[in-house]
């Protein structure tokens, strides 16, 4: 099993990216041989994008609790970019079946996750001592979302779902590299 490990502060958060993605089962139907391919997800693929979901809310719900402390606009332009994330997840788990209420209506800073959880509420005092602070909280949390989006899309491989990680994946690149060039 496959385990991105990531600190912050004094939390220390192991995150799977366990099991395997579920199998594709293609058939040909009718004389004109149309293909039809069916994919099937795994417990463990399931759980990983609804940890993903509340993920990027984290990101968004810190960037637009930095925007309202600091007003830069880089936190503005992100959280926006990290909200497009979340509604991309969230329209990939409804494809799939899954109940997203309870990510969609949660209030900013509120996680199902226990330890996303501590870990918004320890990034937002953070990054509440300095705005080099909280720019260093920013590149924190795109480095976590970089490792976890790439154990993500190993386990979705060739499906619509490993392409919206990797849409993501490119988007926290992007990020990363903004708050490192406000950084330096």
């Amino acid at each position: 099993m496959k385990q991105a490990q990531w600190k912050f502060g004094g939390i220390e958060a192991r995150f799977g990216a366990g099991g395997t993605q579920g199998g594709q089962n293609g058939g040909l139907q009718g004389e004109d041989a149309t293909v039809v391919t069916e994919v099937s997800y795994s417990d463990e693929v399931v759980a990983e994008l609804i940890y993903m979901i509340e993920e990027e809310k984290l990101a968004g719900d810190v960037y637009e609790a930095f925007y309202d402390m600091y007003g830069l606009k880089i936190f503005d332009n992100i959280a926006t970019s990290e909200d497009r994330h979340f509604d991309a997840l969230i329209a990939q788990a409804e494809t799939m079946g899954i109940d997203t209420d309870q990510f969609v209506f949660n209030e900013p800073g509120v996680f199902e996750d226990p330890e996303l959880q501590a870990l918004y509420d320890e990034m937002i005092a953070t990054g509440a001592l300095s705005v080099t602070d909280a720019l260093e909280v920013g590149a924190a949390i795109e480095t976590k979302d970089m490792v976890d989006i790439a154990a993500a899309i190993d386990e979705a491989e060739g499906t619509a779902l490993a392409d919206a990680y990797a849409n993501l994946l490119a988007g926290s690149a992007n990020h990363l590299q903004a708050f490192e060039a406000l950084l330096a």
